[in-house]
């Protein structure tokens, strides 16, 4: 059960009517979380909800120190849980998902979500900075307009980030950050909200800064949490195009965006285990039997020779790069 402090200085007491709850879960990142929360905007409409999820490195203690943060806290069961106690303590009409290594552009965000409220938007989308911790460098990454919001969530163009989005609490309704999706589910939640045909409105302005560092982030794994990582990504693809299907809106365009995103990945699985790359590779054609292998780097590889000896060549040379690396390391 989680437990709440709130604020002494009425910041998110109940029964004041709150314009965004910016919920973020987080996990001994007290290195981290200090700076995200103090990119938050601030202001008696806002209410800034931490999830310490069972951190052991100080992170309750010294949320104590902090009357301006709801805080809670709960025994480690993984950012979807979380997540969704927060959202589950959240009062404002919008509500936003901020990982506790990034940080918001405090103006912008406080702009995009006057922007929010203006229109009364079920999802304000924004793009975003990538900022790499170890040069300093910024990247822009602008919203891309494709004219279709679920296909570009399933990977037509670029769709963001989505601590860059403010969601209308109402609106996500049943929509949960979900376990059984615990390295892809932030992507399935979008997804499933995109599946919703929201009204959704653009803030052509940067509204996250999102940091490429030297720890570990949950969505880039390796070894055998990898596998489940990729696991957990195909399944998230059949269970939407299964759900698109039913409901008659898995057109050829759709189907084109997902095979975008299964290629690649059908290939990181192929890496693990071929027949399980193989059977991958076997539904997305069966999913867009137009799909056609894109051009460039390695692709032009299965290109040429096709999937089945390019993917013995690749994992031969994976096996060779791989004992090498042991070799040095004895």
């Amino acid at each position: 059960m989680a437990r709440a402090v709130r604020s002494s200085d009425g910041h998110g007491h109940a029964g004041l009517d709150m314009d965004v709850s910016i919920i973020i879960p987080t996990y001994n990142r007290l290195w981290s979380l200090p700076e995200t929360i103090s990119s938050c905007p601030s202001g008696d409409s806002i209410e800034i909800i931490v999830v310490d999820d069972g951190s052991t490195d100080g992170t309750w203690a010294w949320l104590q120190s902090r009357p301006d943060v709801i805080s809670l806290h709960q025994v480690n069961q993984g950012k979807p849980a979380a997540a969704n106690a927060g959202f589950a303590r959240a009062s404002g009409e919008y509500v936003r998902f901020l990982d506790s290594d990034d940080a918001l552009i405090t103006d912008s965000a406080r702009d995009q979500l006057a922007y929010a409220l203006s229109t009364g938007s079920d999802i304000c989308v924004a793009g975003y900075l990538a900022e790499y911790v170890a040069s300093g460098n910024r990247v822009l990454h602008a919203w891309e307009d494709c004219g279709d919001f679920l296909a570009q969530q399933l990977g037509e163009c670029d769709s963001s980030h989505y601590s860059a989005y403010l969601f209308r609490r109402q609106f996500l309704n049943d929509i949960r950050h979900r376990p059984e999706f615990a390295f892809r589910d932030d992507r399935m939640m979008v997804v499933e909200c995109a599946v919703k045909e929201p009204s959704v409105a653009v803030w052509n302005q940067p509204t996250l800064l999102h940091r490429h560092h030297l720890q570990p982030r949950t969505q880039f794994r390796s070894g055998s949490v990898a596998i489940v990582t990729h696991w957990q990504e195909l399944q998230m693809y059949r269970q939407i195009a299964a759900r698109l299907t039913e409901a008659g809106l898995l057109t050829d365009r759709r189907r084109a965006a997902m095979a975008n995103n299964i290629w690649p990945l059908a290939l990181r699985i192929a890496g693990h285990d071929r027949r399980e790359g193989r059977a991958a590779l076997e539904w997305l054609w069966s999913l867009y039997p137009g799909f056609i292998i894109p051009k460039g780097g390695i692709n032009d590889l299965y290109r040429v020779l096709g999937v089945a000896v390019a993917q013995t060549l690749v994992n031969a040379a994976r096996t060779v790069r791989n004992t090498g690396r042991a070799t040095w390391r004895g």
